[in-house]
């Protein structure tokens, strides 16, 4: 069955360097970065920066993000956690006495430590090639002489305004009380001062000294339990990455906090079908993947959690007996219930990818979890911070229950391809609980199909809601495979009831590279 989605897009082709992200002013950013000596790394870094500024909602230093980093001639790629801990000011049993029965979405309670601009330094300062100052310059010039809006980021910031909490949030991020039009100028002069003090001072003055002051009082005057202390205590983790083999490609992941294993999990029932007898588009092929998606989804909201705290190891999860187990509940006549409940997810996200001429790539991603996160924006620093305390259970008995100094579950994901231990591609797809979904399918588009970065991103995707058992599939996916699905019980609903993320990927040709960007989203890939 042949498809063509028409979204005027080409895969980028170049030598030198390319950069993909979801904004074409953050792209550029990179780019400029790559000319002017700086490295993979330091492209990353600036593109994230920008991101920060151009795209508010989704992404910033007040965040949390996850790196996967190749470095030339590596057989693996190295994985850093920049994802922050909850605060120490209370306890589970002191919100289980409030009455509370879950996590509250905005303000103080839900907001973390923020992770993001710890990572940030600490990948310019242990594999960059040019000074941290360098790398936030672009993002400097666009918070302080401003940045026009871009037409997805204007339509989603109306979606998302109605979250901001307070005076400081609403004053930069409105404009008489609504959202910012196409075209119109936004900046964040505060933020601009902090990225500069950290220029001048390093990353660490961001966690120390009058910004971590600001932040934890930003964050206690809403209810919040984070201290100047626990900001302090902040580290960025070298990680060991996950991976499994799927059709002899080595996917990796980063490992928990986050939910990449999921993905993992899925590729390794879906390794049990033989695809090569299916078209891209057939009904068999959506029902087995959709299938696999709810059995791994079952394990990653059983089990996923701070990694001291989980009971169940990645050995166990990821093994190659256990997907058959897993595999053998699946009818090919029939969809199953979904296997657990889970708990509810948000959505907005930044992932970008870089590759330099020297053999590096980076597979990056950072978010607030939520649109504008906690809702909350430091007064006088213009940092937003991130809600992904949101995420944490009051099930005393559960590996993600809430606790003093702990890390949440995690959405956002990197991912890496190599093949014979040579790097095979970066990859990654925004969108909370869709993420380790759609790694999984973009993963079999290009392995299984063949396809290039941005046909495999452009390939109508589906997207599973374990809460609701309901699966929303793009509608260029043709009618009748809909209607075969529909018939074998799967609860389908339009695209517009649901959210297919967008990602960006670069994928090593011989001697250059070949990068696509979502159509999804305001992306752009770009190269030299």
């Amino acid at each position: 069955m042949f498809w063509r989605r028409s979204t005027g897009r080409s895969d980028v082709v170049a030598r030198n360097g390319v950069v993909a992200s979801s904004q074409p002013l953050a792209t550029q950013a990179g780019i400029e970065i790559l000319k002017k000596g700086g490295n993979a790394i330091d492209a990353a870094v600036a593109v994230a920066a920008v991101l920060d500024v151009v795209e508010p909602f989704s992404t910033g230093c007040g965040g949390d993000a996850f790196a996967l980093v190749h470095l030339p001639d590596a057989k693996s790629p190295l994985s850093f956690n920049g994802s922050g801990r909850s605060g120490s000011l209370v306890t589970i049993d002191d919100l289980l006495e409030r009455g509370w029965t879950e996590m509250p979405v905005r303000g103080g309670p839900p907001a973390t430590v923020p992770g993001a601009m710890h990572l940030w330094g600490y990948l310019v300062e242990k594999h960059g090639s040019i000074e941290l100052k360098d790398v936030l310059a672009p993002a400097i010039d666009y918070a302080r002489n401003g940045f026009p809006v871009s037409p997805l980021i204007s339509e989603v910031w109306s979606l998302v305004t109605d979250a901001l909490q307070n005076d400081a949030a609403r004053d930069l991020y409105t404009i008489d009380g609504r959202h910012p039009h196409l075209g119109e100028l936004m900046r964040n002069r505060d933020l601009a001062e902090v990225f500069e003090t950290v220029a001048s001072e390093g990353y660490e003055g961001f966690y120390k000294g009058d910004i971590a002051e600001a932040m934890a009082n930003a964050i206690q005057e809403h209810g919040g339990f984070v201290t100047a202390e626990d900001i302090g205590k902040h580290r960025t983790n070298e990680t060991e990455p996950i991976s499994t083999s799927y059709r002899g490609v080595d996917v990796y992941e980063a490992p928990p906090n986050g939910q990449g294993f999921a993905a993992l999990s899925m590729l390794n029932i879906m390794e049990q079908f033989d695809f090569n007898s299916l078209s891209a588009l057939s009904a068999n092929r959506y029902h087995a993947m959709i299938e696999a998606k709810k059995l791994a989804y079952s394990d990653l909201y059983a089990h996923n959690a701070d990694p001291e705290h989980m009971k169940v190891s990645m050995d166990e999860l990821l093994s190659k007996k256990y997907a058959k187990k897993r595999h053998s509940l699946i009818q090919m006549s029939s969809a199953m219930d979904s296997p657990g409940t889970g708990f509810p997810l948000g959505e907005d996200t930044i992932y970008l990818c870089t590759a330099d001429s020297e053999g590096r790539a980076v597979s990056f991603i950072n978010s607030l979890y939520m649109g504008f996160g906690s809702g909350l924006v430091v007064p006088d620093y213009g940092i937003k911070l991130q809600n992904r305390g949101n995420l944490f259970s009051l099930d005393p008995k559960h590996p993600n229950s809430y606790a003093p100094d702990k890390l949440p579950f995690h959405t956002i994901i990197p991912g890496a391809m190599y093949r014979n231990d040579v790097l095979y591609c970066v990859f990654g797809i925004m969108g909370g609980a869709h993420q380790a979904q759609a790694h999984a399918q973009l993963v079999s588009n290009i392995v299984d199909y063949g396809m290039s970065p941005q046909a495999g991103l452009d390939h109508p995707r589906f997207n599973h809601d374990q809460k609701n058992d309901s699966v929303a599939i793009e509608s260029c996916v043709p009618a009748d495979v809909q209607g075969e699905l529909r018939k074998r019980g799967h609860r389908i609903v339009h695209e517009t009831m649901s959210g297919f993320g967008g990602g960006q990927a670069i994928l090593r040709l011989d001697d250059s590279w070949i990068a696509g960007s979502d159509f999804r989203k305001d992306g752009q890939a770009s190269g030299f």
